[in-house]
């Protein structure tokens, strides 16, 4: 009798690979590894994961890799088949390590192109090899696209989307969109000459129906004719808001090299200001010298603080709890005229025009995290 097994086959590109399509494309790898386990497992099941436009350097930002690793790790499939450890993996330490990870679990992997069948197939040199060799492209292509970066910021050049209130024209050059040029003239207005704050001049926005900068982005492209995807939100952020209000390039100032990163995935790290490339009079203003430094001056003072006490609250409950009605996330309230609590984030920004407060104290939230753990122990004895 022929023996089957429950099998997940796993296929990644990344942006970079589309210069490759043919060679590597999703569909290719289906193919290759449904005709392998056609071979090789006949009767067997197969399950295919996959993920598009990810970089194989890390497996967190890999949605189809998360919900195959589950399965893997649960029992639920016995092998794990790739085009190659391409596909896996192209950084050498971290795809060992999960490729440990599974071999311990009870997975058996399966490398079609590398000829590798693991832990078969146990010749860890070989694989150690073939990994490094993957990683050596990513390593390659990040020095270079940095290295370009360098030379178009020294140039002048933006390499991102333009701010709110501008759009990128066909000759290169930043055009005022004088709709949104309104919009941004009236934040500093009312931030410099009525003295309204972040929140309330977001709210403002939000109530008179004006377009956050994702929508206006939308309704560009969507007058050109092309299809969006991505989900827009109608309510103004304040860190929209500041972000308007803290920018040099609404007086003409092209400032960049703001931020850098040691590594391809590492965090972005914020640089001294006589660091960055900062080229004056670059573009067509929208506000005027004055008037920004106004602002500048204005934030400083009204962000000063003379506070020196100590943390009270540690709000351990910061960023796992969710509006039931709006999904928005908890707020959390730290007052001494109140016990520690958390209320609706969007009920916090906007009042009873955007939900309901929602509050919940912390210490009902520790005796119900109590209870919980009570059971979850009762239930492993």
């Amino acid at each position: 009798m022929i023996e089957t097994f429950n099998i997940a086959g796993y296929t990644r590109i990344s942006v970079d690979d589309e210069l490759d399509r043919d060679n590597v494309s999703i569909e290719n790898q289906k193919a290759i590894i449904a005709d392998f386990v056609k071979t090789q497992f006949p009767g067997s099941s197969l399950t295919f994961f996959e993920d598009r436009d990810r970089s194989g350097y890390t497996f967190e930002q890999r949605e189809g890799y998360q919900e195959m690793r589950r399965g893997l790790m649960s029992h639920k499939y016995d092998i794990l088949i790739i085009k190659d450890f391409s596909r896996f993996s192209r950084r050498n330490s971290r795809g060992l390590v999960e490729l440990e990870d599974l071999r311990d679990a009870g997975v058996r992997i399966i490398s079609i192109g590398d000829g590798i069948d693991f832990p078969n197939d146990d010749d860890w040199l070989k694989i150690q090899f073939q990994f490094l060799v993957n990683e050596m492209p990513v390593t390659d292509t990040s020095r270079k696209v940095r290295n370009v970066i360098k030379r178009r910021q020294a140039d002048g050049k933006w390499l991102c989307a333009a701010p709110y209130g501008y759009i990128i024209n066909n000759q290169q050059q930043f055009e005022i969109v004088p709709t949104e040029a309104d919009i941004v003239r009236r934040i500093y207005d009312l931030y410099n000459n009525d003295g309204w704050g972040y929140k309330k001049i977001a709210n403002y926005l939000t109530e008179q129906g004006v377009p956050t900068p994702r929508m206006s982005e939308q309704m560009r492209k969507q007058a050109e004719g092309k299809t969006t995807k991505r989900e827009v939100k109608a309510a103004w952020a304040l860190v929209t808001v500041q972000g308007i209000l803290d920018n040099d390039f609404y007086i003409g100032t092209l400032r960049q090299g703001k931020f850098t990163r040691a590594k391809i995935n590492g965090k972005d790290v914020r640089r001294d200001e006589d660091e960055q490339i900062v080229i004056e009079n670059h573009h067509q203003p929208i506000i005027d010298y004055r008037t920004f430094a106004t602002t500048r001056a204005l934030r400083e003072k009204r962000t000063r603080s003379n506070y020196r006490g100590i943390k009270k609250y540690d709000n351990v409950y910061s960023g796992f709890l969710e509006c039931g009605d709006c999904g928005a996330p908890m707020f959390s309230m730290s007052r001494s005229d109140i016990a520690p609590a958390y209320t609706c984030g969007t009920y916090h920004r906007r009042g009873r025009a955007g939900c309901t407060s929602h509050h919940i104290r912390v210490d009902k939230l520790d005796e119900l995290m109590r209870l919980y753990i009570r059971r979850v122990m009762d239930g492993s004895a």
